[in-house]
């Protein structure tokens, strides 16, 4: 999963029950817990993985495999302000490549995935 390990605090542990107990702690809806407790913590580590499994009642490589499947899920914190530059060809070939030293240049340090 990841190598980042975080500890839950009992009133986030408490908080995803509630999510889960909300749709009836029906495995059937993993999708829906999953998307509520990402809307709460703003990621899923793998730490939360582990109580939606055991409140859900399936395993962690169910949860793990779910995560990883959807792309509107995601294990890694977001940055506060999300930014994205074209690099497909059509970008490439208008510019991006100076859009993206121009950046690095304004930021004096290079970018991370999370900055």
């Amino acid at each position: 999963m990841s190598s980042i390990k975080i500890k839950l605090k009992e009133k986030d542990v408490q908080q995803i029950k509630e999510i889960a107990s909300s749709f009836g702690n029906k495995p059937g809806e993993l999708i829906n817990v999953l998307h509520k407790t990402q809307g709460v913590f703003g990621y899923l580590p793998a730490e939360v993985q582990e109580v939606v499994a055991r409140e859900m009642n399936v395993s962690v490589a169910k949860v793990y495999g779910v995560v990883t499947f959807y792309s509107f899920f995601t294990m890694i914190p977001k940055g506060r302000y999300p930014i994205s530059i074209c690099t497909g060809t059509a970008c490439y070939v208008r510019g991006a490549e100076k859009c993206w030293t121009n950046s690095k240049r304004i930021r004096n340090k290079s970018w991370r995935i999370n900055t």
